[in-house]
């Protein structure tokens, strides 16, 4: 029993500091725009997309292996996505096809 408890410790210790590792980045959507316009994140990462616009937005990506799709964030929403494996991927909006913005994920 000890030893099942102590190798439940361990995992625990191993979780939390691959977990204190991740960070939370944040993009804003204002003015039509993404900011910043080229993100750098690592595997484990979060990205929360707030809509500071006063206009509603989509968050997309159809970048193989990398595919959302937030729908309809009005302003003052947010929504979050999980970097889980490297690569590089488009952001955009359906609404404003112009806004557009890179993740690069190491």
């Amino acid at each position: 029993m000890r030893l099942f408890a102590a190798g439940t410790i361990a995992c625990a210790i191993i979780l939390s500091a691959e977990l204190a590792g991740a960070a939370e980045l944040t993009v804003s959507q204002k003015k039509r725009s993404y900011d910043p316009k080229l993100l750098n994140a690592k595997t484990g990462d979060t990205v929360l997309f707030v809509n500071d616009d006063r206009y509603a937005h989509n968050l997309y990506s159809k970048t193989p292996g990398f595919e959302f799709n937030v729908r309809k964030q009005m302003p003052g929403d947010k929504d979050t996505i999980k970097l889980d494996k490297r690569g590089k991927f488009e952001v955009r909006c359906a609404i404003h096809p112009r806004m557009k913005m890179t993740i690069n994920v190491e």
